[in-house]
């Protein structure tokens, strides 16, 4: 889990299925051209949009007086050349301190591969060089991606192409209609530790074309026990690490990230237009809310606890009856702040996990020991990608109309791989005949 807010599908009752993404705030379509400009990464922005597309001109520029500290950036630019203009670009790069990277060649071989797959490598490399050819040349062809928190720019397939590409290993898994399906489909996520590894998980499946992330709070050395980030980002805020790493996979994704985690100020904006909420948050007010809001709106939510493989389905666009969270908490909990002790809050929070009881016995001793010889919640990183795992899993189905029934119950590998308890712990496995 992770201390975020959290919010649900703003203004629109039932789920949106819209032929193309939407602007978060205002509802209008976006074009896929840029959403928001390309230096508006301000906390809060809540738009979904596109990387703007620029020229060699407006990257001199944007590299030269960034409109975003690259310390503070999350979202890469992509630069169109026209033949001929390479030399400008790796100019300004040399100038500024920024590492050329170009595997247009491979990148280009990959693509014929998935669409002449009996090709010969002769066939391959005809294809590489007419492709190229029939722009003005290879620099020209595709697109050229920067990264300002790594100082790099990156030569990549075109938008399409590279769509084609990057989820070409998905089929027949998930089909080329399905993935064409999932593509319109807008996905929220509040709190960025077991959310963080779900957000990076659908993003990398590709079950969305617009994804938006939540939280406020920042990267601490001991997140990294579970976190995929690196000391590098202690002290960032936790959705600008997960937008990071999802630029890396696909720069053309849209995403919009709430630095300031979901309020009572933002929560619509955060929901509008969503298609399914994957909510990861550990404050106890927000929790309850969003899932009234998901009811009342008829939005899916999903949560999945790293702990015992512990799941919910609250599939509320087919069953407006079921009560939040199952009926299992039926009012509001008080805030954090309110609780005698951190035990005390901790054991409120299992109740989202199926109760005290159903946590593991290392985890209830751990728990009994925060604030006095721990300092928080046990959490490990194999269990964060577990959840993350079957929240993809369900998020998959439900986005592609599947009609899942309400579940809430543990999916625990410990229950379905016992220990042997004929011998001891420090007996070595008796060996197989003949080893």
């Amino acid at each position: 889990m992770s201390a975020a807010g959290g919010g649900r599908n703003g203004g629109a009752a039932g789920r949106r299925t819209g032929a193309g993404p939407r602007d978060a705030a205002t509802g209008a379509r976006d074009t896929g051209s840029g959403g928001r400009d390309a230096g508006s990464e301000a906390p809060d922005a809540g738009a979904a949009g596109a990387a703007s597309v620029i020229d060699v001109e407006a990257f001199a520029r944007e590299i030269a007086a960034p409109s975003t500290p690259p310390t503070e950036s999350w979202r890469p630019r992509i630069v169109r050349l026209s033949p001929g203009e390479f030399e400008r670009l790796a100019g300004l790069c040399r100038e500024h301190g920024v590492a050329v990277i170009d595997t247009i060649d491979r990148q280009l071989m990959d693509l014929v591969a998935v669409r002449l797959p009996s090709s010969g490598a002769a066939e391959r490399r005809r294809f590489v060089a007419d492709t190229s050819a029939a722009h003005g040349g290879r620099e020209a062809y595709g697109n050229w991606v920067y990264l300002p928190w790594d100082a790099k720019v990156v030569h990549l397939l075109d938008r399409d192409e590279y769509f084609e590409v990057i989820t070409n290993r998905n089929r027949d898994k998930i089909t080329r209609e399905e993935q064409r399906r999932l593509r319109t489909r807008r996905i929220g996520v509040i709190g960025l530790s077991v959310g963080g590894e779900a957000a990076v998980t659908v993003a990398q499946e590709h079950l969305c074309g617009q994804i938006v992330l939540a939280d406020f709070d920042r990267l601490d050395l001991s997140n990294l026990n579970r976190l995929n980030a690196g000391f590098d980002d202690l002290g960032v805020n936790k959705a600008v690490i997960v937008a990071r790493r999802i630029a890396r996979i696909d720069p053309y994704l849209e995403v919009a990230i709430f630095e300031e985690g979901v309020t009572e100020a933002n929560v619509e904006r955060f929901l509008d237009g969503l298609d399914l909420l994957i909510e990861e948050c550990d404050g106890l007010r927000i929790k309850h809310e969003v899932r009234r809001l998901a009811k009342e709106r008829g939005l899916d939510l999903i949560f999945a606890a790293d702990e015992r493989g512990f799941l919910s389905v609250e599939p509320y666009a087919d069953r407006p009856d079921l009560p939040p969270f199952h009926g299992r908490i039926r009012s509001p909990q008080p805030p954090r702040e309110a609780f005698r002790t951190q035990v005390d809050f901790l054991r409120a929070l299992t109740e989202w996990m199926g109760g005290w009881d159903r946590i593991s016995d290392a985890s209830r001793r751990s728990l009994e020991q925060v604030g006095t010889t721990l300092c928080g919640y046990p959490q490990l990183a194999g269990e964060a990608r577990y959840a993350a795992g079957q929240l993809a899993h369900v998020a998959r189905r439900l986005l592609l109309g599947e009609r899942l029934a309400p579940f809430m119950g543990n999916f625990d590998l410990a229950e379905h791989l016992p220990a042997d308890r004929g011998r001891s712990a420090a007996e070595p496995p008796a060996r197989p005949p003949g080893a």
